[in-house]
This record gives C-alpha cells, sequence and structure tokens, in this order.
C-alpha cells in the first residue's frame, strides 16, 4: 500500500513539473482569419490560419508560454496576391512561391495573450498590421 502511494505521489509530481504546452488550446480571432498555435518544431512555433489557408513559422517562439516578447518569422499559403521570386517550405516540406516576412510582439506577457503583427509579401518590409484577439472557451 505504502509503495502505490509513493508511486502516485511521484507520478502526480512529474505531472506538475512538466513544461507546460499551450499548443492547439491557443487560438485568436483577427480581422482576416482565425489563428491556431497547432505545433511545434525545435525552436519554430507552427501556427495554421483560416482553417488550413496558411501556415506561419515564427522562430524562437516554441516552448516559450510566459513571457512572451517579439518574434519573426514567415507565412506561407498556397496562392496569394503576389508571386514571389524564391520559395519557400510549407508545413509538409512542399515548395511555395507565396509567402511573406511575419513580424509579430505579444501585448500580454502570459497565456492568454493579445498580439500585433506586421506582415509583409515576399521579402518586402512587413507592413500590414494584423491584431489577435483570443479565443477563450465560455
Amino acid at each position: 500500500m505504502k509503495k502505490n502511494s509513493i508511486l502516485l505521489a511521484a507520478f502526480l509530481l512529474m505531472g506538475a513539473l512538466a513544461p507546460q504546452r499551450a499548443l492547439a488550446d491557443e487560438q485568436w480571432s483577427t480581422e482576416e482569419y482565425d489563428v491556431v498555435y497547432q505545433d511545434e518544431r525545435n525552436q519554430t512555433a507552427i501556427w495554421t490560419y483560416g482553417d488550413g489557408v496558411g501556415t506561419i513559422f515564427i522562430d524562437g517562439l516554441a516552448g516559450v508560454y510566459t513571457d512572451r516578447g517579439s518574434y519573426s518569422g514567415y507565412w506561407v499559403q498556397e496562392f496569394s496576391s503576389m508571386r514571389c521570386d524564391t520559395f519557400r517550405e510549407d508545413a509538409n516540406g512542399e515548395p511555395t512561391y507565396y509567402w511573406g516576412r511575419f513580424e509579430i510582439t505579444f501585448v500580454d506577457p502570459d497565456f492568454p495573450s493579445r498580439w500585433q503583427a506586421m506582415i509583409g509579401l515576399c521579402d518586402r518590409k512587413a507592413t500590414i498590421p494584423l491584431n489577435g484577439t483570443p479565443i477563450t472557451p465560455m
């Protein structure tokens, strides 16, 4: 009986010490689409938007759930208003010529957080504003 209590306490302690993953429970509403924190690869956070319209890769955000600041990345999608001269990889590793810069700053340091982003087309400077407001369960 004592051995079971020790194992249960150890299991509960391991769960409490495990890093908290925000991922798919982080969702935002923007002027254009809803955005979902979908996955992480190494140090890159992967967000999706518009029910599969596109993907955003944000360098350095993976694993950062508190004290968030500013980050850079890029977006990709199957089609947009401008075809770039160079390609970027999409979420499946396939090349796409429809991409652009994505610069983001979190307004609130912790989840759920609002954010402000600037988007660019291809290698052009990011000048198009986009604001994210958390979608929280009622």
